[in-house]
């Protein structure tokens, strides 16, 4: 899969995000024994930078459909890297790594666990009918003092150079003409974590138009 960084018609995922590489530094300098989880790979560039910083230590989960983990699980293996679990979900309709959340939810609450991950990549397909039950998934997930970044933020299908309506004139059958024009995971973060006295935005250096937008879980008081 890490080969598709070089092909041009990945130029725009083939390059990793800086924000989430910075916060992830931001966090081994505290902790360099991290467990950390991106929502959804891409092609992997960000998940190879991560798994280079951290080294061979913490571990890092993986959200995405199974085939592609399982590629990128072979990259991974063949730089040597082995601090990774993988989560695959299905392509059927109903299924997203959604459900591979909720069952890990599920197993944290078993456990008594207030939450298990210190860094949250969520990188996802950024529509509200998969991104909304994924980011209160995240919020449980991620450990008081932890960092939940969103991707995405000001996406919209208008804006979206594969599926807007003049490329897919189809999407406007599954979608509303609001739907299409509305920013699905800034509508999110306005719904679920914005007014949540839980979690504080953090400055990552935007100063107009934000592409993500990040929140640390404020830790519990002393």
């Amino acid at each position: 899969m890490l080969e598709r960084r070089d092909d041009p018609r990945f130029a725009a995922i083939s390059t990793p995000s800086e924000h989430a590489l910075r916060l992830l530094d931001q966090v081994l300098a505290d902790n360099p024994e991290p467990r950390i989880a991106e929502v959804g790979i891409g092609i992997g560039a960000t998940t190879i930078e991560f798994c280079r910083r951290l080294d061979g230590h913490g571990e890092i989960s993986l959200y995405d459909f199974a085939e592609k983990l399982d590629d990128l699980s072979k990259d991974l293996t063949a730089e040597g890297i082995t601090n990774f679990q993988t989560y695959g979900n299905t392509r059927r309709t109903f299924d997203s790594y959604c459900w591979a959340l909720a069952k890990v939810v599920q197993d944290m609450r078993r456990a008594k666990e207030d939450g298990i991950y210190d860094f949250i990549y969520l990188d996802g397909c950024h529509m509200f009918h998969h991104d909304a039950p994924a980011t209160l998934l995240c919020k449980e997930l991620v450990k008081p003092g932890g960092i939940l970044l969103m991707d995405d933020y000001d996406w919209s299908i208008a804006v979206s150079p594969t599926m807007r309506p003049s490329v897919m004139p189809d999407i406007t059958k599954h979608y509303t003409d609001d739907q299409i024009e509305t920013a699905h995971v800034a509508l999110i973060c306005d719904l679920f974590l914005d007014s949540d006295p839980e979690f504080e935005i953090l400055d990552i250096g935007y100063r107009g138009r934000e592409h993500r937008r990040a929140y640390r879980r404020t830790p519990a008081p002393a």
